[in-house]
């Protein structure tokens, strides 16, 4: 009695050439997925289950079992799952005679082959037989292997199959030839010897009569000019006459974007394409057509910076399709509008209203289009409405359609629905405000009390994002005003307070600290009350290290100031001095260094100041008056260009020959050092000087030391000459080197100091003090809130101090404004943070000028094998009827002959080996 399970198994046998298949399809094996997606451990075992009985129908020996194993396992390896295992498999499905089937072979193939050279070099002999056109159901066999062979390709699979695809550019299918051109593109990108030796045959497919074959080698020209414009520049003649002859839009466009390719390499194409693009212009009506256009001229290099007539009618045309209903056009409008004000932002100042309006766009990718066009049209006419524009998006977070006041008519304001900000959009709305603020040295700003209250505004909404960046920009934006704009000062530092004093913002933006600390302790000559700054600094909790850094030196500078004010009581300067030195006692054992080194010099030396207060009561000591404003006020600080300081240090060379002292210098300092151990060994000179009961001075008392007085006062004259020659030379050395900064002697603070680096006089700020008191500062007196009033405001223009730079001398190099680089703050740009899917070809750095030499392509035969050519050769001369039918033709099946030789004996060896040789040679050339 015959089992069951073998009479089951011979049922479907039968069954399966009616098309019934018992086997799950790839249907079953995606609605399987969807029943077992409730949980991950479900789905992992379904999928292990599916994958172990594909294992076993792909070594079935029915083909159509083995193709739906194939077909599910290409499937399931978008899931991960890999299926190189079973190439030699794809590769038996690829060889099969029906084209369905063969279909998935190539499928299987595109996505698997690629990891596995082995099986490449098995299937160049398959796949030059199915590009092989024998007439009848061949056209479609051909297209098949043309798809699959163009993703699997190799430089020397290329190498090998390059003529084949040559030879198809000349079959009177056009169907075909188009696959060809565009198999060939790959090949281009892998082995570039073939265009530069086949450059004629691609070039005569111009003229091909066939719109879909003209179509497809323009397309694939254009993509090759992406990569090496160089060998395609010799074809502009051709192409031109192509584009003013052709009638195909789509072709038009490919030939435009060609063209933007090859005018960045060759600048003398303009003269003859500009007029013919303009002229293009006013004749289609086409959309795509027209914005081609206008990318042609604008990406390749066409509008000149005082072109002004190409960019109004560029520009006219994009302010229309700013009005279209189609946001994609918008949006694509948009970006044309920021190339063409990169190249001159006067170009688009007239679309000011258009711009600002774009900036209330629905679309929220217009917004952050637009607001990269805000640089190129704002000015200090219409800067208030846009900054007020910008902040009003951050503080309403989420707007609708309907609350949105726009007067563009492409808005359906019926459809009402929520805009929703993400949180890049706002960080970009938030440095557009600082970058149009701040151009061109406040060149847009006529009311600094504005913009303080801007930036407070925006320290406040900064609170919610989560960049602390945003913070930094703030900070440094108060700094510049306080260091640019001594008349502001005033008002600048009380904007700055009433951020210090904001516990949310010092909480949940705690970045803008560290430039609000060292801004009060630099400018603190304006504050009145220090003591009570003092105490509020020390009440908010620093995390920050570098915050700490900053606000230990502004203690000091914030007490020398206020100590020094001249109205302030002893008693409170001592409790303010304890209270400083509690402080900075725990800080002097911080694990930071830079904090800890600077809260022991700190400390230290208001220990010396206490102890000066503890002997001297009625006045403040010498250690307060002179020496503590001395650390900090000697020069004012001045806004300096980026990138000064490291211009300065170009030209600095070390000489490490030349002795720090002459001989002459050397013998004084001896003859000095002798003097002085003389007069301490025998006290030659008293130190105490003798005074009267009256307080008349006598003199010292040489006859006390037994020594003359005549020879003593020699003595002493000869030192101090010898003192005053050697200041002298070390004066002179100081005014030889350019890099030292004179002193001038001064009694405590000189109104005028001289700074040599710069060549000019500075004027000391310390002079006009401004009192502020921060205990009845008001907060909410810089807001935001714009009262409409009658009548337009004067605008009260201040003084916004310039870059300094520095006096060029013979040997120091120019500076350029174009190679100093600005630091880097923030996020990364988006080209740094895209990731880059472009695979790297040999074609971007082949050269065209070398003639055409035969050599292996790079990464053919990597197993060391001979070259292929030679293996040819050797196969055609061997003698071997193996694959030759009876009619003495070469059958189409592919053959593999393995001959074992026997054994000979040890004499016989070397003849042996001979005769092998040929024998595997003949088996490589038939695997291959």
């Amino acid at each position: 009695m015959v089992p069951y399970s073998q009479a089951a198994e011979d049922v479907k046998q039968r069954l399966r050439p009616f098309g019934i298949f018992f086997e799950k399809s790839l249907k079953d094996l995606i609605r399987g997925i969807r029943s077992h997606n409730d949980s991950p451990e479900n789905l992992d075992k379904f999928l292990q289950q599916v994958l172990s009985e594909c294992r076993d129908e792909v070594n079935s020996l029915d083909l159509n079992m083995k193709t739906n194993a194939i077909l599910k396992m290409t499937y399931l390896e978008m899931y991960g799952f890999d299926m190189s295992w079973a190439n030699f498999h794809i590769l038996e499905v690829m060889s099969s005679s029906k084209i369905q089937q063969k279909r998935v072979g190539y499928l299987a193939a595109s996505q698997s082959f690629y990891k596995d050279s082995d099986i490449l070099m098995l299937a160049t002999n398959l796949m030059r037989k199915d590009l092989k056109y024998a007439g009848g159901n061949d056209t479609v066999k051909v297209g098949i292997a043309l798809s699959g062979l163009s993703t699997i390709i190799t430089p020397s699979l290329a190498a090998n199959i390059c003529d084949d695809l040559f030879t198809m550019l000349t079959s009177t299918k056009p169907y075909i030839r188009k696959k060809a051109v565009t198999a060939l593109f790959k090949v281009f990108l892998e082995y570039p010897e073939a265009l530069r030796d086949n450059f004629d045959k691609l070039t005569a497919i111009l003229e091909d009569d066939d719109t879909s074959v003209l179509s497809a080698v323009v397309s694939v020209i254009c993509e090759l000019s992406k990569k090496n414009p160089e060998p395609f520049i010799s074809l502009s003649p051709l192409l031109y006459q192509l584009l003013i002859t052709i009638d195909n839009n789509w072709i038009i466009i490919r030939l435009l974007k060609l063209f933007t390719n090859l005018s960045k390499f060759e600048e003398k194409l303009r003269p003859k394409l500009l007029p013919k693009i303009l002229e293009l212009m006013d004749s289609t009506s086409a959309t795509s057509v027209l914005y081609e256009s206008m990318n042609c001229i604008i990406k390749g290099n066409m509008l000149e910076y005082d072109d002004y007539d190409t960019a109004l009618q560029c520009l006219e045309r994009l302010s229309t399709f700013c009005e279209s209903q189609d946001p994609n056009l918008r949006y694509i409008s948009c970006g044309l509008f920021y190339k063409i004000g990169k190249i001159n932002t006067d170009f688009i100042s007239r679309y000011d209203k258009l711009v600002i309006r774009l900036v209330s766009d629905i679309d929220v990718s217009i917004r952050s289009k637009a607001i990269e066009l805000l640089k190129g049209v704002v000015d200090d006419d219409n800067i208030k409405d846009v900054v007020t524009s910008l902040v009003e998006q951050l503080v309403d977070g989420n707007e609708t359609s309907e609350n949105m006041e726009l007067e563009t008519p492409f808005i359906d304001k019926l459809n009402v629905s929520p805009i929703y900000f993400p949180e890049e959009y706002k960080i970009k709305i938030v440095n557009t405000i600082i970058d149009i603020c701040s151009m061109d040295n406040y060149n847009n700003i006529s009311n600094f009390e504005w913009y303080n209250a801007v930036l407070v505004d925006l320290a406040v909404l900064c609170q919610d994002i989560a960049d602390e960046t945003l913070g930094i920009r703030i900070g440094l934006q108060f700094r510049d005003i306080m260091v640019r704009i001594p008349d502001l000062r005033s008002a600048t530092i009380s904007t700055v307070i009433s951020v210090i004093s904001n516990e949310d913002v010092s909480s949940q933006l705690p970045s803008v600290l560290k430039y609000c600390y060292w801004i009060v302790g630099e400018y603190s000559n304006y504050i009145d009350n220090g003591n009570d700054l003092i105490t509020l600094l020390m009440e908010k909790e620093h995390p920050d290290q570098e915050t700490k850094h900053i606000l230990v030196t502004a203690f000091m500078k914030i007490f020398s100031n206020w100590s020094n004010s001249g109205h302030v009581e002893i008693t409170t300067v001592k409790e303010t001095l304890d209270r400083l030195m509690t402080y900075l006692e725990p800080l002097s054992f911080s694990n930071d260094f830079e904090l800890q080194e600077r809260s022991v010099e700190a400390l230290e030396f208001l220990r010396l100041c206490s102890e000066a207060l503890e002997d001297q009561q009625d006045e403040l000591p010498v250690l307060l008056t002179e020496v503590l404003p001395s650390f900090y006020n000697r020069y004012e600080l001045k806004p300096i260009a980026m990138g000064t300081q490291e211009a300065l240090q170009q030209n600095i060379e070390i000489d490490l020959e030349t002795p720090f002292l002459k001989d002459e210098d050397l013998k004084l300092l001896l003859e000095e050092e002798q003097y002085n151990v003389t007069s301490d060994n025998c006290s030659i000179i008293s130190t105490d000087s003798v005074m009267s009961n009256q307080g008349k001075y006598i003199g010292y008392s040489y006859q006390d030391n037994g020594i003359d007085r005549g020879e003593a006062e020699s003595l002493q004259e000869s030192r101090n000459e010898g003192i005053k020659k050697m200041e002298l030379e070390i004066d002179e050395d100081k005014k030889l080197n350019p890099y030292y900064l004179n002193d001038e002697p001064e009694s405590g603070l000189s109104p005028k100091l001289k700074n040599n680096l710069l060549g000019e006089q500075i004027t000391s700020p310390r002079q006009n003090k401004v009192s502020i008191d921060i205990r009845t500062f008001d907060q909410t007196k810089f807001g935001l809130e714009m009262k409409k009033t009658r009548g337009k405001k004067k605008k009260n223009k201040v003084k916004v101090l310039p870059d300094e730079i520095i006096l060029e001398s013979p040997g120091t190099p120019s500076m350029d404004k174009h190679s100093i680089k600005s630091p880097r703050i923030g996020r990364p740009s988006d080209s740094e943070r895209k990731i880059s899917l472009q695979s790297k070809s040999r074609l971007e750095s082949f050269d065209f000028s070398q003639p055409s030499t035969p050599q292996t392509p790079s990464g053919a035969f990597e197993n060391g094998n001979e070259d292929l050519e030679e293996l040819r050769k050797k196969f055609a001369e061997q003698n071997f009827d193996v694959g030759i039918n009876d009619n003495g033709n070469y059958s189409d099946e592919e053959v593999v002959v393995i001959r074992k030789s026997k054994k000979k004996k040890s004499s016989s060896k070397k003849k042996s080996k001979q005769e092998e040789t040929p024998m595997l040679d003949k088996q490589k050339e038939e695997v291959n």
